[in-house]
């Protein structure tokens, strides 16, 4: 007997507003929950159980990223669920040094990848680049290794 297809896996978008569209584009295919506030985000983990990944943008919410991962991290059901913390392309130069920072501290506080989208083509071939590592992810339960 065939099995029913899976349902799209749900992931939320923690993300500025103008960059929906473009992880909308991305990620076509996915349950997308889009989030612009620290508390819409929390409510929603609160009342649903099925996210199968958080993705969170460094400007989320007036720069409440590290709070946000850090209350995800804190919440019992999503102790596990892969989060992916994402530089928008453009967003602001900031020198390596501080994406590194960035980097190492999101990774301490339980993230399990930073990624700077300024080293991803912005183009057809770079949004495919950046789907590939969120399906890796999603399918491996958060492992960023290729």
């Amino acid at each position: 007997m065939p099995h029913p297809p899976e349902a799209p896996a749900k992931v939320m978008l923690a993300i500025v507003a103008d960059k929906v569209e473009l992880w909308r584009r991305i990620l076509e295919g996915y349950e997308l929950v889009s989030v612009m506030t620290l508390r819409e985000a929390m409510q929603r983990l609160a009342a649903e159980d099925d996210f199968r990944m958080v993705i969170i943008g460094v400007h989320f919410d007036e720069s409440r990223m590290f709070t946000l991962l850090g209350d995800i991290r804190a919440h019992p059901k999503y102790l596990s669920v892969p989060i992916l913390v994402v530089l928008s392309p453009g967003q602001y130069a900031f020198s390596e040094i501080a994406v590194e920072g960035i980097d190492r501290a999101v990774t301490a506080m339980g993230a399990n990848g930073f990624l700077n989208l300024d080293h991803f083509p912005d183009d057809a071939e770079g949004e495919a680049g950046i789907r590939r590592i969120v399906d890796h992810m999603i399918v491996s339960g958060g492992d960023l290794a290729s």
